[in-house]
Parts: C-alpha cells; sequence; structure tokens
C-alpha cells in the first residue's frame, strides 16, 4: 500500500486550513461521482465540525461498518455520502434506504436483499435487493433504529459472513458491501428493551461518528446560511443576504430542527423578501415558537460559550461565585451542554473551546459546588 502525500486531505489532524481542504475534497469528489447537482457539500469551521471531519477522513479508507448518530436534520446522510466518495469505494454504487418506510417484514427484507417470484403475496417476478445493487460499494440505512426485526436477524447475518438468501430462495450470494447506518435514538436503550438486537449494534457499530447539532455549532448557521442564499441566487438569478436584524434574531435562535430547519427558514426569507435584504418578518412566522429567542440571561450566556469569543469562567464561574448566577441557572447551562456532547464533559469542554488542562479544573469547580447535573459522563 502507497504511503499518503502530505497535503493528502485524508490525513488528520485538522488545522483550519486543511478542515477547508477536506470540505473541498469531499466535494470535488462528489462531484466525480455523481456530477455537480449531487454534490456533498459540508459547511462548517467550529469546533464541533472538526471532530466527526477528523473521524471520517481517518476511517473512510476502511470497509467496517459505520454508525453515524445525531439529531434529526444535521446532515447525518451527507456524512455517510461524504464517508463513500472519500472512500476506495468511491466508484461503486451508493444505495439509500429509508428504514421508516418498509414496515411490514416481507417487504423490509425484499427491499434489502430481493426476493423470489411467489415468496410472498405481490412477488410476481424475481427482484434485486439493495445489497445486491450496492454491491462493490455502500449502503446507507437511514433511520437503522426502525429497521424491522426480521430484517435485522438478515442484516446481521450479512455482516458476519457477506453472504444472505434472497427472500423465498434457496441459493446463497456473496455480496462486498459497506454498511453505513444513521439513527437519532439511543440504541443501546433500544437494545436493552429489546427493541432492537445487541449483536445487530456491536456489528454496526465497528466504526461511529457524531454529527453535532447546529446550535453546538457556534457560527457555523452563517456559513451555512450564505452557502443556501448563494445556492439559491444561482437557480432564480436574484443575490439576497439576511439584514443586521435578521442576523441578531437568528443569531439568538437555537435551531431545533438542525441544518434542515435553516434550509426551509433561508429559502422562505428568499422567496418572501421584497428587496435584496431579508427581514425578521420575512422569516419569524417560519421559526419555532417555543424556540424562538427569549431574551434570557441563561440562553444568551449559553449561546456565547457555544461561539468563538466564549469563556467558562467569565461567564459562569465569576457571576456565580458573585450570586449573579443561581446554583440552578448554572446547573441549567451545564445541563443543555451535557445534551449537546451526548453526555461527555469532556467532549463539552471542547465545545465550550477551553484548553484541554482545563477540564480538571472544570470538574473540580462543578463538584466543589455541586453543580454536577445527575447525568453525564465524568471521564477524569
Amino acid at each position: 500500500m502507497s504511503k499518503p502525500r502530505p497535503d493528502d486531505p485524508c490525513e488528520a489532524t485538522l488545522t483550519e486550513p486543511e478542515l477547508l481542504d477536506v470540505a473541498t475534497a469531499i466535494r470535488r469528489r462528489s462531484v466525480e461521482s455523481w456530477g455537480a447537482e449531487r454534490a456533498v457539500t459540508i459547511v462548517g469551521q467550529s469546533e464541533a465540525i472538526r471532530e466527526p471531519l477528523e473521524r471520517l477522513v481517518k476511517v473512510a479508507r476502511f470497509h467496517e461498518p459505520v454508525l453515524i448518530l445525531g439529531e434529526s436534520g444535521v446532515g447525518k446522510e451527507s456524512f455517510a455520502q461524504a464517508l463513500h466518495v472519500m472512500s476506495p469505494r468511491a466508484p461503486q454504487s451508493f444505495v439509500s434506504v429509508n428504514c421508516p418506510q418498509y414496515q411490514e417484514g416481507n417487504l423490509t427484507v425484499s427491499e434489502l436483499f430481493g426476493h423470489s417470484r411467489g415468496s410472498f403475496t405481490g412477488a410476481t417476478n424475481d427482484r434485486r435487493g439493495c445489497f445486491e445493487t450496492a454491491d462493490g460499494g455502500s449502503i446507507f440505512l437511514d433511520e437503522v433504529a426502525d429497521l424491522h426485526m426480521s430484517a435485522q436477524v438478515m442484516l446481521l447475518r450479512s455482516l458476519a459472513t457477506g453472504e444472505f438468501q434472497p427472500l423465498g430462495s434457496a441459493r446463497t450470494r456473496r455480496v462486498n458491501v459497506r454498511v453505513i447506518s444513521a439513527t437519532n435514538r439511543d440504541l443501546n436503550a433500544l437494545a436493552a428493551d429489546e427493541r432492537f438486537r445487541r449483536d445487530l449494534l456491536f456489528r454496526l457499530r465497528y466504526f461511529q461518528l457524531e454529527v453535532p447539532p447546529l446550535r453546538a455549532r457556534g457560527e457555523d448557521w452563517k456559513l451555512l446560511a450564505k452557502h443556501f442564499l448563494s445556492r439559491l441566487a444561482r437557480r432564480y438569478g436574484v443575490v439576497k443576504c439576511f439584514s443586521a436584524d435578521s442576523v441578531r434574531l437568528l443569531d439568538s435562535y437555537a435551531w431545533p430542527g438542525n441544518v434542515r430547519e435553516l434550509v426551509s427558514v433561508t429559502t422562505a426569507g428568499y422567496a418572501l423578501s421584497d428587496g435584496d435584504r431579508i427581514e425578521p418578518r420575512d422569516i419569524v412566522d417560519h421559526l419555532e415558537q417555543g424556540s424562538r429567542p427569549a431574551g434570557s440571561e441563561v440562553d444568551e450566556i449559553y449561546r456565547r460559550l457555544c461561539r468563538e469569543s466564549g469563556d467558562f469562567w467569565q461567564l459562569v464561574q465569576e457571576p456565580f461565585l458573585d450570586r449573579e448566577l443561581s446554583r440552578k441557572e448554572v446547573r441549567r447551562i451545564v445541563s443543555r451542554g451535557l445534551r449537546d456532547s451526548r453526555g461527555s464533559y469532556r467532549r463539552l469542554v471542547e465545545i465550550w473551546r477551553l484548553p484541554g488542562e482545563s477540564y480538571q479544573k472544570f470538574m473540580d469547580f462543578l463538584r466543589h459546588h455541586r453543580l454536577k447535573p445527575s447525568h453525564g459522563k465524568d471521564e477524569s
């Protein structure tokens, strides 16, 4: 195997210029594979998006399964596509399956593995499944938590042996497919409730990527909005941007629908605005009522912590010691951060851009003042 060149974008760790190089490489390779209309574009420069991109370029060259975690709308499918185009499998097929679409057992198995004529009512012809179509390439199982139990059994066998039998067929077929799956649900909890096979979870999770919510990505929403507005301008021939008032409004918005919601809000604002500036009146009705900025001090502190200018000691510790913030308010801030870091205090320190050596100081502060929420993983 040839040794990667020093400037190969598949080499980690990523500095900011290298992060841009990776995004450029992903787009270029997706255009080469699928054309400009299906180009994969991952936009962002925040620390929160850096970690999954670093891991992506490390694991792309391998063939083992990858599990992508993240809230609805964060862009899990884009990461799956990026994994494929950055891998040796890029010239071959990338096949996407929406698991919740197939709730009946036979239909699910047929979609994934195919069927023989007469294997069930309505099976009038032999049919190839998605695994056979993806042979040599990658298959993406979106919302894999909703995969029917009968299909889970066959998927487990396929992952273990590389073989499967189409529904109603006695003939075993062998395929070479990389399985990439994604979910916004807790598979460990589902496995504990026996609603998802634990042995299948282990097979799917050789590598794991966590795509952060938009609210944890600081200023990235502005870069994304600019990208979406540029795309609209190319399509409709009119250049528009958000006004200063709209930027202030959206800067304090929680984005419960993540990147998918940002696309919707940007498109609505572009269509409804009268001039070349998108004003708050053009977008406010498209923001979720419960997530609109309430102006609370706690929300503002949290937003500032997630931005480049955030400083936990100045924004939280000092006001708490001066009794300007209550214990309940600090716990709310930390609890919200733990949701964004999936329960990891060490990851939370990274999201809030505290120096690595500050981790123990941060944990000591929480313990000493009884500020630790009941959830969260202490990695001291």
